[in-house]
């Protein structure tokens, strides 16, 4: 397919006929206010406007709607999380729409009409994956050390040293990956120093892909479980991965084992994980992600004290969502002067993507 569109294929004239383009986003339920000027900021807003002829009203699908007549001249769509879904109506609506610039990770909700029609879809899924690899990386060592195991067993009170709990240690210590897609990828890169043994669940990498990658080897899911100190789930979030991570994974782990997760909840057996985590206080589970998530309030995983929740953190937030919206802007400035594109969704890979 090719990357160019309209605004591309005369670049001379783009510069004195900017692109129109609109701020589209429904707000979401986990920020009270505009969504857009969270993720985008009015720095950014401001300077996307120099850029191009920006429509001067954040939108929801609700306002689209209702203006979509005034605004068939749209080339491109910048957008984040809370992206509608458009409907053929409201694409039928928009026949100069060449390109959506989406500052957030998965695309999987919204894009496969755009890309249906040809219509470039870029995403800012490395970004995102930035913060996440970091947030593992500061699990990962800290449970080859034991800490979370330690830390609960200090705050019981009198401490005797030779009784306290301490992990293996990093160097040397085995590591297991579920699914190699951004953040594993990124997280890889950030492991290295580390003297990490590595081993990889992965339906598409080969052998010496994986090697390249800091790999050492690639096994299967209950090997992971079995061989690993600790296991960092990162499958793709799709519907064949939900509840796979159950009982006899779980229980086949070793020793002292950490479960850390910041994938989706929904790929745990939830009651298989507290099984086991209540039969096997050795054990420990750095829950990110949850099914449902908040869990319910009387959820087990609650009493369970080698559980340790975070309430979806891992991913960017706060100052962090601003490398998102620099990435879609960068890539914006590349469409338009038909530069090759970093972080174009292929429509051929889109149905394997989280």
């Amino acid at each position: 397919m090719n990357n160019s569109a309209q605004c591309q294929s005369a670049p001379a004239k783009s510069q004195t006929t900017p692109c129109p383009a609109l701020l589209l986003a429904d707000n979401v339920s986990f920020y009270d206010g505009d969504i857009v000027d969270y993720v985008y900021g009015a720095q950014r807003i401001a300077h996307l406007g120099s850029l191009c002829r920006l429509h001067p009203e954040r939108l929801t699908l609700a306002d689209f709607r209702q203006r979509r007549e005034a605004l068939r001249d749209t080339e491109v769509i910048f957008s984040c999380w809370g992206m509608p879904q458009l409907s053929a109506e409201d694409l039928d609506a928009l026949p100069s729409l060449r390109a959506v610039f989406y500052a957030g990770g998965s695309v999987r909700h919204f894009a496969g009409p755009l890309l249906e029609r040809s219509i470039v879809v870029c995403n800012a899924a490395e970004a995102n994956s930035v913060p996440v690899a970091e947030f593992c990386l500061a699990q990962i060592l800290l449970s080859c050390k034991g800490a979370y195991r330690n830390s609960q067993t200090c705050r019981l009170g009198t401490w005797q040293q030779s009784a306290m709990s301490v992990g293996h240690g990093v160097y040397g210590e085995t590591v297991a990956l579920l699914g190699i897609g951004s953040i594993s990828r990124h997280l890889l890169r950030l492991l290295e120093p580390f003297h990490l043994h590595i081993i990889a669940v992965s339906n598409y990498l080969g052998d010496e892909e994986a090697q390249d990658l800091g790999i050492d080897r690639l096994v299967d899911i209950p090997t992971a479980f079995r061989e690993a100190y600790v296991v960092s789930n990162h499958l793709a979030d799709h519907p064949g991965n939900r509840g796979v991570l159950g009982r006899e994974l779980f229980a086949s782990m070793r020793a002292g084992a950490t479960f850390i997760n910041t994938g989706r909840g929904a790929q745990v057996d939830e009651a298989a994980l507290v099984s086991v985590l209540g039969a096997r206080p050795d054990l420990t589970a750095l829950l990110d992600v949850q099914h449902p998530e908040p869990p319910d309030a009387e959820s087990p995983l609650f009493g369970l004290p080698n559980v340790h929740l975070t309430s979806h953190i891992a991913g960017s937030a706060n100052d962090e969502v601003r490398r998102m919206a620099d990435s879609m802007i960068d890539e914006f400035q590349r469409w338009r002067s038909g530069s090759p594109l970093e972080f174009r969704v292929d429509p051929a890979e889109f149905v394997l993507r989280a």
